[in-house]
């Protein structure tokens, strides 16, 4: 019984030996690990070019105030600007003053100034489906004459709050907010 165990396990042994390792054996083994290590390093790098495009297409909303005068005569204006690297496009704007939403951009300025004929105006409307380019910023309200310290006041009273959601060329959504509490700029889920 000894010997027939001694004689299956030499047969095994020998069939591993019949399996040679030669230098081709072991350079071809190399070559598939080689090119397994190839596939994986492609794969990051693309997943790398995918995430530098995306962070190369984020939009960054900012809303700036000015207040100055020319001639003694008082200016107030709130002027948009995209600082990101990527396009803006303007979703929805909802306005509110002393907590009661607003239409829009004219209707704010009529319950801010009532019969006030000698403010000039000047809007530069967030329509939606505007597009704001990276670098790019325009006067939305600019108010030059006694009803531009109302503007002014009321805003720093907070009675004048203002929401705007934009999303970038990926469809990611952000709100710009002057709402009290709120973060400045604030991401939508989806």
């Amino acid at each position: 019984m000894f010997q027939k165990f001694c004689l299956n396990f030499n047969n095994m042994a020998s069939r591993f030996q019949k399996f040679p390792f030669s230098l081709e054996t072991s350079l071809s083994i190399l070559a598939v690990v080689s090119s397994f290590c190839a596939i994986g390093i492609t794969l990051y790098q693309v997943y790398l070019q995918r995430v530098e495009h995306y962070a190369g297409a984020l939009p960054y909303l900012m809303v700036s105030i000015t207040n100055f005068s020319e001639d003694k005569t008082p200016e107030y204006a709130l002027e948009v600007s995209n600082k990101g690297v990527g396009l803006a496009k303007v979703e929805k704007l909802e306005i509110w003053y002393k907590k009661g939403k607003v239409e829009n951009e004219s209707a704010l300025i009529r319950a801010l100034i009532n019969n006030d004929t000698v403010t000039s105006r000047i809007f530069s409307s967030l329509w939606k489906g505007r597009v704001i380019s990276p670098g790019e910023q325009f006067n939305w309200i600019k108010l030059s004459g006694p009803g531009a310290q109302s503007l002014r006041d009321e805003m720093d009273k907070g009675n004048i709050q203002y929401r705007i959601l934009f999303s970038s060329i990926y469809d990611e959504k952000w709100y710009f907010n002057s709402i009290a509490g709120k973060r400045l700029i604030e991401a939508v889920g989806h």
